[in-house]
């Protein structure tokens, strides 16, 4: 469990340790902000959580990225926030029950 917690805690801490940055995806510049928020208190033994914004052409897309570990499992949920926090609940009970 120990590499799994320590892996996925440097994998955030890198996309949320550098506030702003640029990467380029099929030509095109996209500035991407990342923001580290509050892990969920919605059970597993770890959780993490952060909210990144893409800005590419004049429009933005908000995505919030949360993970749980419970146990040897890892539950990763992307999208948009609010879709996020609704199915998060669902999303574990589910992946712990087949587990």
């Amino acid at each position: 469990m120990k590499k799994l917690s320590d892996g996925t805690g440097r994998i955030f801490d890198a996309m949320t340790g550098c506030p702003a940055y640029q990467v380029v995806a099929g030509g095109t510049q996209v500035d991407v902000t990342s923001q580290k928020l509050p892990a969920p208190s919605v059970g597993g033994d770890e959780q993490w959580s952060l909210l990144l914004t893409y800005i590419a052409g004049g429009r933005s897309t908000v995505v919030k990225q949360t993970a749980i570990r419970d146990g040897s499992l890892l539950l990763v949920l992307s999208g948009s926030p609010a879709l996020v926090d609704r199915h998060l609940d669902k999303a574990l009970a589910k992946a712990t029950a087949t587990s």
